[in-house]
C-alpha cells in the first residue's frame, strides 16, 4: 500500500474517534517518533565524529581543511533549504511557544523541513569537528515533529499546539540524554515558566514514551557513565563553593558573550561577517582547528569528560580556555549546534583546575560539581542542570552537592543579567517582527 493512501486511511479512522482520544493518539505517535529520531541523530552524530577522529589521527592537518570547508558547506545548505535551523534550537522552540496562535509564523521556526536540515547540519558539523552538542537541537527537532502532528487534528486550538511544542521539546531532551525526569523539569523550568494543568499529564506521557523508544533501541545507559564518589561530607563545602563560584563567573560570561555580540565584537567585524558570512565561518573553523592542534578539543567533549570522571585523571589546565574559545567560535558561526554537552565539558575543566588543591579522594567529585555548576551558569536552569547530572551519571550519592553547586553557580551568573535561551528567543521574536514589518509596510 502506498504511503499516501495509508496516511489517508489513518486520517479517516482518526476522524471517527472522539476528539480527546484523537489528541492522545497524536501525542503518543509524536512522542514515539521523537524518541526514534533522537536515537538516529545520536548514532549518526557519533559515527560522523568517529570518522572525523579517524581521519584526524591519520592526518593531523585534516581539521585545517575540513572545519572551514565543512562549515561553509553547512552554511550553504542552510541558506538554500534551512532558514530557521541555525543555532541551538532551544530558543527557537521557546519563541515558537509564543507564536502558537499564529501557525504561519511558528512554522518559520518549527517544521519538518527545519527538523531535517537541523538533523543533517548536526551530523555534518560533528563530522567536521565543530564544538557542538546534539541535545539542544534535539529539542527543536522534537518540537518540530510534535508540532507537525497537529495536522492530524485540523481543529486544534492554540493551547493544544502549545502543548505539542512543550511535549516535543521535553521528549527531545529526555531521549537525547536518557534523562526522563530532566526532560519534564526542563519543560517546566526553561521552555515555559507556567504550564497548564492539562499539559503536565500529556508532557509526562510524551517523555515516558520517547524514553521507552530510546531504551528499546539502544538499551539503558548513562551519558557519562557511572561515577564513584564519597558520600556527602561537610568538608566538601569549601571546595564546592570555590568551584561553583568560578563556574558561575565563567559560564555567565560565556552566555553574555553569546547574547551581546554587538557589544564586544568590533563594528567592522560585525559588518564584515554580514557581508562575507562564508569567509567568517571559514576563519572561525580555522581558529577551532588551531586550538585542536594544541589539544584535541573537537566535538562535544563527552569522550574526554567521561574518561576524566571515570577515574583516568583530571583534564589539563589549558583544556578549559581552548574549549571555551572553540565553543564560542562555533556559536558565532550560527551553524546548528547545541551547548549542553560542551558546557558540561567546560565544567569538568573548571573542576580540574582545583583538584591539585584538595584530597585525591574528591577529585572526581570536584569535576562533577564543576560540570553541573557550569551547565547551570550557562543555561540559568539550576534544577534541570542538577537532575540532568544526577540521571546522566547515576550520581545519587551527589544529590545534595549537585543541587547546591547548581544553585550557587546560577546565582553567581545572575551578575551578568543574561538569560541565554530567553534572551536569544526574544531576539528571534524581535527579528521576525522586523522582517514581517518590512514585508508588510
Amino acid at each position: 500500500m502506498k504511503p499516501r493512501v495509508l496516511a489517508s486511511r489513518i486520517l479517516v479512522h482518526l476522524k471517527e474517534l472522539p476528539y480527546r482520544s484523537r489528541a492522545t493518539l497524536v501525542f503518543w505517535f509524536g512522542a514515539a517518533l521523537v524518541g526514534l529520531v533522537a536515537v538516529l541523530l545520536a548514532k549518526a552524530a557519533e559515527w560522523a565524529f568517529l570518522g572525523f577522529q579517524h581521519l584526524f589521527v591519520r592526518w593531523h592537518w585534516w581539521p585545517l581543511v575540513v572545519l572551514p570547508l565543512g562549515g561553509m558547506a553547512i552554511r550553504w545548505l542552510m541558506s538554500k533549504l534551512g532558514q530557521g535551523a541555525e543555532g541551538s534550537g532551544i530558543p527557537q522552540a521557546m519563541a515558537a511557544i509564543d507564536l502558537a496562535e499564529e501557525p504561519p509564523e511558528a512554522e518559520r521556526l518549527l517544521s519538518l523541513r527545519i527538523a531535517g536540515i537541523k538533523f543533517l547540519g548536526i551530523v555534518l558539523g560533528a563530522g567536521s569537528g565543530f564544538v557542538l552538542g546534539r541535545e539542544g537541537p534535539t529539542v527543536q527537532i522534537g518540537a518540530s515533529i510534535m508540532y507537525a502532528c497537529r495536522r492530524f487534528l485540523p481543529l486544534a486550538d492554540p493551547v493544544f499546539q502549545r502543548q505539542l511544542i512543550l511535549a516535543g521539546g521535553a521528549a527531545g531532551i529526555s531521549a537525547a540524554f536518557n534523562t526522563p525526569l530532566a526532560g519534564i523539569v526542563f519543560a517546566f523550568e526553561e521552555l515555559a515558566r507556567s504550564v497548564e494543568t492539562e499539559t503536565s499529564g500529556k508532557l509526562i506521557g510524551s517523555v515516558i514514551l520517547a524514553g521507552i523508544v530510546s531504551l528499546a533501541l539502544i538499551g539503558d545507559y548513562t551519558y557519562f557513565g557511572r561515577i564513584r564518589v564519597p558520600d556527602f561530607d561537610y568538608a566538601i563545602l569549601p571546595p564546592l563553593f570555590l568551584v561553583a563560584i568560578t563556574a558561575g563567573l565563567i559560564g555567565g560570561f560565556f552566555s553574555w558573550l553569546c547574547v551581546h555580540q554587538t557589544r564586544w565584537l568590533p563594528p567592522g567585524v560585525l559588518r564584515w561577517r554580514h557581508m562575507h558570512p562564508y569567509w567568517f565561518i571559514a576563519i572561525c573553523g580555522l581558529a577551532i582547528a588551531l586550538c585542536g592542534l594544541v589539544l584535541p578539543i573537537y566535538g562535544s567533549g563527552a569522550d574526554e569528560t567521561s574518561r576524566a570522571i571515570g577515574g583516568q585523571g583530571p583534564l589539563v589546565w589549558y583544556y578549559l580556555p581552548l574549549k571555551f574559545v572553540s565553543l564560542l567560535a562555533t556559536f558565532l558561526t550560527g551553524l546548528p549546534g547545541g551547548i549542553f554537552a560542551p558546557s558540561l565539558a567546560l565544567g569538568a575543566g573548571v573542576g580540574s583546575w582545583f583538584t591539585p588543591l584538595f584530597s585525591h579522594a574528591i577529585e572526581i567529585k570536584l569535576m562533577a560539581i564543576g560540570m553541573v555548576a557550569m551547565l547551570a551558569a550557562v543555561t540559568r536552569a539550576p534544577i534541570t542542570s542538577a537532575i540532568i547530572m544526577i540521571e546522566m551519571t547515576d550520581g545519587h550519592a551527589m544529590v545534595i552537592s549537585t543541587l547546591a553547586a547548581a544553585m550557587v553557580a546560577s546565582s553567581v551568573a545572575r551578575l551578568y543579567r543574561t538569560n541565554l535561551y530567553h534572551d536569544l528567543a526574544a531576539n528571534i521574536l524581535k527579528g521576525m517582527a522586523v522582517n514581517s514589518g518590512s514585508k508588510h509596510p
